[in-house]
Order: structure tokens, then C-alpha cells, then sequence
């Protein structure tokens, strides 16, 4: 019997890492659903009805994340790296809060419309997010991961994309922007989507790292 198959009997059958991954992955994607509903939208009560569906998506969130941490301290042998499988677990986090946080100032700004910069960002993060669950439902064992290398490049390029729109929108917002209230509320928003899609890109080399060790 080689070690990989010994290494098998010896995994706790009980554990639900994956399943786990596969609900926060889940989460993300609807959360990035509702964001870009919430960022298309101009009547102030509908807005507040996605608001307040994100914000039960990042509860459900914290719930999962506390389970995972759960299932981490409780696990003497883990499916792939301790450590990749903490960074994970964060970043899923930090992607949903973010979501979150970005919803949250859309409430508290009430900007009557809301540049169509933050939407296309809105559909980059959504598009990574479905990356992450795309991978996530795959993978049964780490050695699954090698197949996913091209959603790992996907995911960074949707961050370098946001990227450049981010600076390109930043630039002409100090340009052209008039009403230096706006401006700052046009920012703060702005700069809670840019962060969303950099945790995304942070999940995805989680990924790539878990690639390059089983490689």
C-alpha cells in the first residue's frame, strides 16, 4: 500500500472542510449577485432591500467561517496545508466583508445614481467570486487544485482589469467631479469594491499555493 493510500485511511471521514468551502463559496456568489442588483438600482427602498440581504449573506458568512475555524482546531490531519487552509478561510471572509462594507455606504451615502464604473467592477467581482465556487465544487482532495490553474489567471486578471479602472475612474473623478462631497462619497465607495476584488485575487493565490506544493 503506497502512502497516499495510507494517508487516506488515516483522514477523518467525518470532517467537512470541502462542503464548507463549498457554502462560503456559495455565499460570495450570491452576495455578488445582490451587489450588482444593489449598485444598478436608483430607487432608495429597493436598494435597502439588497442592503439588508447582504447583510444576512455575511452573517451566514461569519456562521461558516466560525464552523471552518471549528473544524481547523479540531482536525489533527487536514486535507492540504494548515496554513493555505487558515488563509482560505480569512480570505473567503475579507472578500464577503468587503461586499458588505460597500453596501453599507451605498446606504449611508444615497448617491441618486451610481457611475457605471461601479457596476463593471460590481460584475468582476462577481465573475471571480464565481471562479472561487467553480474551483471550490471541484475539488474533493488537494491534488484537485492542479486542475484549476487557469481559474487562479482568470481571477488575477479580473483584479488587474478593476485595476485600471479603479486608477482611470480615481483620475477623471478629481478631474471632473465639482462637489467635493460627492467625491469623497464617490471614493469611499469605490475604494471598498477595489478592496473586494483584491481579497478575491488574495483567495486565488491561495489556490496557486496549494498548486505549487502538491506540484
Amino acid at each position: 500500500m503506497n502512502l497516499d493510500k495510507i494517508f487516506g485511511f488515516l483522514v477523518p471521514k467525518d470532517r467537512k472542510f470541502f462542503p464548507l468551502f463549498n457554502q462560503a463559496a456559495d455565499n460570495l456568489v450570491l452576495a455578488s449577485e445582490l451587489l450588482i442588483k444593489l449598485l444598478g438600482e436608483n430607487d432608495l427602498v429597493q436598494r435597502e432591500v439588497y442592503v439588508k440581504l447582504i447583510k444576512e449573506a455575511e452573517h451566514k458568512g461569519d456562521d461558516i467561517t466560525h464552523n471552518l475555524l471549528n473544524e481547523l482546531n479540531g482536525t489533527f490531519i487536514t486535507p492540504f496545508d494548515r496554513e493555505d487552509i487558515h488563509q482560505l478561510i480569512t480570505t473567503m471572509d475579507d472578500v464577503i466583508d468587503y461586499i458588505h462594507k460597500s453596501s453599507i455606504k451605498t446606504h449611508f451615502y444615497k448617491l441618486p445614481t451610481f457611475p457605471e464604473e461601479f457596476v463593471k467592477i460590481a460584475d468582476y467581482i462577481h465573475a471571480a467570486n464565481k471562479e472561487i465556487q467553480l474551483v471550490l465544487r471541484s475539488v474533493n482532495n488537494a491534488s484537485d487544485f492542479l486542475k484549476f490553474t487557469d481559474s487562479c489567471a482568470k481571477i488575477d486578471a479580473y483584479e488587474s482589469e478593476v485595476d485600471y479602472l479603479y486608477q482611470e475612474y480615481l483620475s477623471n473623478l478629481f478631474e471632473l467631479e465639482t462637489n467635493a462631497i460627492n467625491l469623497i462619497k464617490k471614493r469611499d465607495i469605490l475604494a471598498s469594491l477595489e478592496k473586494a476584488i483584491d481579497k478575491c485575487d488574495d483567495v486565488a493565490n491561495v489556490f496557486s499555493s496549494i498548486i505549487v506544493k502538491i506540484s
